[in-house]
């Protein structure tokens, strides 16, 4: 006996264990923040490596002005047969080694290196740029992902509140209290609240798709969202707010830092034909045999272009006219960043209005739900004015969770008219 009771604790042990071990196994999504989605963002998306790689190239062009600077050096060799019917036979070897450095060319090379650092930095301000988009559209995503979710919760409200009225209607029914017309129509409405559910459902698949092409991921990742049911409050008023736009913006800076450039290429354009000193050295070898002769040299060169057929000063026209066009598109860009601040700013401020009202309307239709609920209970009530009051529940509670999310949604769009963080 005691053999036996010994057998079956040994073996529910193993079957607990096994059991416990199973449980463990079971994956569980990773919760993640609003921070870990923007951190994904900035690690995969593809548009963001392709802005880095513009930075690279920018950096690669100055490399490629600057080598004009430094000395240059060939080495050559050759071989070379002469056949002839009326001289000997000849074999020529020949090579050699040439060095030039540039001495001047009046300061061209050295506005080429501005222009190309300044090309980069534009390219640098890009690169925030699409940083700024990509947080920009990875937050808003988050943020309709949030409401779907609360969408959800709120259909499958509805079905539990429907549920509950045909139950109601079927009781009352078999009493003989109402006709059958309340049990059908509360029938009704909860079919309509089912596929109330599975549109909800459906909703948040199409928004999770959308945070996921937003952080650049192309395989499926099984996480879940920290939840936000708090609101924001910012400390600077509009005109810092300007400010800081006016200072921050990527693409402002870029296109300043364009208007730089296309004043540089004035100067460049001016240095067309300037003269140009090189000092070069030459070492030769060869004859019948490689070491049969050598020789060497050593030069200075000038260049003075005398006429280019009014090249230069086309250019100068040129360039001329794209600095007007620089300085004209960073006014026109400065003035939408200024209105683009002012309705951001203005939407989330008014966000906490919207907010209030409807937490509001929100405790309303609940009471107003509670009196239709207790008016069907009691008999003095029909099963229309429950699903009347309930709808109203319903709308009252997806306007409340869509205010606070477009709230959340209006301190996003303020950080990215502003260019960056505002906390």
């Amino acid at each position: 006996m005691k053999k036996r009771l010994c057998f079956s604790s040994v073996f529910l042990f193993l079957c607990w264990a096994s059991l416990a071990q199973g449980i463990e196994a079971i994956p569980v999504a990773e919760i993640w923040d609003l921070n870990k989605c923007v951190t994904m963002a900035l690690a995969h998306h593809p548009d963001l490596k392709s802005a880095q790689g513009k930075v690279y190239v920018a950096d690669s062009r100055i490399g490629q002005v600057k080598s004009k600077l430094k000395p240059q050096v060939d080495i050559a060799t050759g071989y070379t047969r002469q056949d002839s019917s009326s001289t000997r036979d000849r074999e020529i070897y020949s090579s050699s080694a040439e060095a030039s450095q540039l001495i001047s060319d009046g300061g061209k090379t050295d506005v080429e290196i501005e222009v190309s650092s300044l090309q980069k930095e534009s390219a640098f301000y890009t690169l925030k740029e699409t940083e700024l988009l990509i947080v920009y559209n990875v937050k808003k995503s988050y943020f309709d992902l949030l409401e779907a979710q609360k969408n959800v919760e709120v259909a499958e409200e509805t079905l539990r509140l429907y549920q509950l009225l045909l139950d109601q209607a079927q009781g009352f029914y078999s009493v003989g209290s109402v006709s059958k017309y309340d049990v059908t129509t509360a029938d009704v409405d909860l079919s309509k609240a089912q596929l109330g559910v599975i549109t909800a459902k459906t909703a948040v698949k199409k928004a999770k798709t959308a945070l996921d092409n937003a952080m650049g991921i192309t395989t499926p990742i099984d996480y879940s969202l920290q939840d936000i049911v708090s609101t924001q409050e910012v400390s600077l008023n509009l005109e810092e707010i300007q400010k800081r736009a006016f200072s921050s913006r990527p693409e402002l800076q870029a296109k300043k830092t364009d208007s730089m450039a296309a004043y540089q290429n004035i100067r460049l354009a001016a240095k067309e034909n300037s003269p140009e000193l090189k000092a070069s050295g030459k070492y030769t070898v060869g004859g019948s045999s490689f070491t049969e002769d050598d020789n060497w040299s050593m030069g200075m060169t000038v260049q003075f272009p005398l006429y280019d057929g009014g090249l230069q000063t086309e250019k100068i026209k040129q360039a001329k006219v794209e600095l007007e066009i620089a300085e004209s598109e960073v006014e026109s860009l400065r003035s939408d960043v200024q209105k683009e601040v002012e309705q951001s700013y203005l939407e989330f401020t008014d966000s906490f209005d919207v907010l209030k009202v409807a937490e509001k309307v929100v405790s309303q239709s609940e009471e107003n739900l509670d009196i239709a609920q207790n008016r069907y209970r009691v008999g003095v009530g029909s099963p229309i004015e429950v699903a009347d009051a309930t709808e109203k529940y319903k709308e009252a509670r997806k306007e409340y969770w869509a205010a606070l999310y477009d709230h959340w949604r209006a301190w996003t769009a303020l950080e990215k008219a502003v260019g960056g963080s505002l906390e």
